[in-house]
């Protein structure tokens, strides 16, 4: 039975809390930090008093990296094919009720036929040599070696992957007093740093995946125009200020249970305005979330605010958000590995993002600012303070998409083979694994664009990332404590000594796009990897990722 802590809490990674500001399909403003896509998507088609749209997109991308582990011999050179096809959906009556549905198709499956015919995932044909039709697999951190205990026995390898994955199933009414939506849909809207929607081609380097969905009750309305002369009334989405309320369920375990359930409340506020005084294309927004789950005694309060406009040739984006409570799940778990006795955590997150942009016609000036909190201490007695971005809030190519997700995934991998093995109740181990999120980070990311004809983008970038926090690899140091204190017993997920700066990464994109229906990217970055990621040996080497992709949409 899956557990609560797949989705409540981590060791000690932040809490995927979800943001309510939208009431819509389409974004009503981009993001400094993300690229527009080309006008019209999601266009109604209307046949009498029915609506339609519909939208499509096929991306096959070619990843080549070397080497994954820059701090080992082994698990070198990673290189795939992979690709996904999405299809959206939607239907409406009068353009006030409204169905909507999302899949993907295919989603990270490898081009070809692969597997082993004896243990699986198993290919179509027993020999590579008359292959004739591929099958659905997808690359994977699992065990290459012989002991499911050591990290370091774990590498690439392949896994079944789902033909067919629904990411969203909802339905729509426009309602006298606002907007209702129930059903499987979008955390939020945009690319925000705890939650992304994962729609379109909006990341500056790499790509988007499923994004953050969510089983939800939504309420949205305006509710100053209520107070209005009802000529004089604006139901515009895009326009006024809109509060929602929502009600998640992030977990049923036992339907004959309640205890055991995880729930969710937000609140949002948001105000926009295509101009005020000076500044263009107004956002201002605020949440307040609070999930809850009694079976761990969990409380955890979230908070935040985002806000962007134009100034001109200036584009300006900045977000913060903080994550409060406490909750014992985590302790209760690590408990079967330290011994320690079980507590309260308090949980203390915090994260931000902030973007400049200067854009003219042929070129764009661009400087990110990017911070989340990190954890040194995995002791019960401390609290939970590492803060993990959006999956799908891309913050370059390399380091944290590919060698820190590779790095953590090994870990997380043992720590979870270990706790099953000792009838732990939940595995918060599995979130040492940061899926290629920005986490414990204080990162500077100047860019540079070109435009030198219509259509062509040249883009480079340097990252500089700071730890916030020593990394700490939680699972291997509360192993290694040798006594109470745990300081002289610290390693970092290669097993050499907590440092504090992850690296130097050159980014370089080339971009085409054709017809605002197909796209075209080359994509290269060197990192230059720190002491936090160098092994007891001091040892780690630079890394190169070339990556192609190819992206067909409507």
């Amino acid at each position: 039975m899956r557990t609560p802590a797949a989705l409540l809490a981590s060791l000690p990674s932040a809490l995927a809390l979800s943001l309510v500001l939208c009431t819509g399909d389409a974004h009503a403003q981009t993001e400094a930090w993300s690229d527009p896509d080309p006008k019209g998507q999601g266009t109604r088609y209307a046949l009498d008093k029915f609506g339609f749209r519909a939208g499509a997109e096929y991306r096959a991308n070619l990843l080549y990296v070397n080497p994954i582990a820059v701090n080992s011999e082994s698990n070198r050179r990673v290189s795939w094919i992979e690709h996904r096809l999405r299809l959206d959906i939607g239907v409406d009556y009068l353009d006030k009720v409204r169905l909507y549905a999302s899949a993907d198709m295919l989603d990270g499956v490898l081009w070809g036929d692969n597997g082993t015919l004896a243990s699986g995932p198993k290919p179509n044909f027993g020999t590579n040599i008359n292959a004739r039709s591929p099958n659905v697999t997808t690359p994977c951190v699992g065990l290459r070696g012989t002991d499911p205990l050591n990290a370091d026995d774990y590498g690439y390898t392949l896994c079944s992957q789902e033909q067919v994955r629904f990411r969203k199933a909802y339905g729509d009414v426009v309602l006298p007093i606002g907007l209702l939506r129930v059903g499987r849909q979008s955390a939020n809207n945009g690319t925000g740093i705890q939650a992304a929607d994962g729609d379109g081609r909006t990341n500056r380097f790499g790509f988007s995946r499923q994004g953050n969905l969510v089983d939800r009750v939504l309420f949205a309305t305006k509710p100053l125009e209520a107070f209005k002369p009802k000529e004089e009334r604006d139901t515009s989405e895009n326009r006024g200020v809109i509060l929602a309320l929502a009600y998640d369920r992030w977990v049923t375990d036992s339907v004959q249970l309640f205890a055991d359930d995880v729930q969710q409340v937000d609140v949002a506020v948001r105000f926009l305005a295509p101009k005020l005084g000076p500044a263009r294309d107004v956002f201002v927004g605020g949440y307040y979330v609070h999930r809850w789950d009694d079976a761990n005694s969990s409380r955890i309060n979230s908070f935040g605010l985002k806000a962007t406009s134009r100034f001109g040739d200036f584009h300006v984006t900045a977000e913060a958000a903080m994550n409060v409570g406490s909750t014992r799940e985590i302790a209760q778990a690590n408990s079967y590995i330290s011994n320690d006795p079980v507590v309260d955590q308090r949980i203390l997150q915090g994260g931000a993002r902030a973007v400049v942009r200067y854009d003219r016609p042929l070129y764009t000036a661009y400087l990110e600012f990017d911070y989340a909190s990190g954890d040194a201490d995995p002791n019960n007695r401390t609290p939970l303070t590492q803060f993990v971005f959006a999956e799908d809030a891309n913050v370059g190519l390399l380091l944290f998409e590919h060698v820190v997700a590779f790095q953590t995934a090994r870990v997380a991998a043992a720590g979870t083979e270990l706790l099953n093995r000792l009838g732990a109740p939940s595995f918060p181990s599995d979130s040492v694994y940061n899926r290629g999120a920005f986490t414990n980070a204080l990162a500077i990311f100047p860019q540079f664009d070109i435009r030198p004809v219509r259509g062509l983008t040249l883009r480079g970038g340097v990252l500089f990332a700071f730890a916030a926090e020593p990394v700490v690899d939680p699972v291997n140091s509360l192993l290694a404590r040798d006594g109470l204190t745990i300081e002289d017993d610290l390693v970092n997920f290669a097993g050499g000594k907590p440092g504090q700066y992850w690296g130097t990464e050159l980014d370089g994109r080339i971009s085409y796009r054709y017809l605002d229906h197909f796209l075209f990217d080359l994509e290269g970055a060197v990192l230059f990897p720190g002491d936090a990621l160098r092994n007891e040996d001091g040892y780690a080497v630079r890394s190169v990722l070339v990556q192609g992709r190819t992206t067909f949409f409507f």
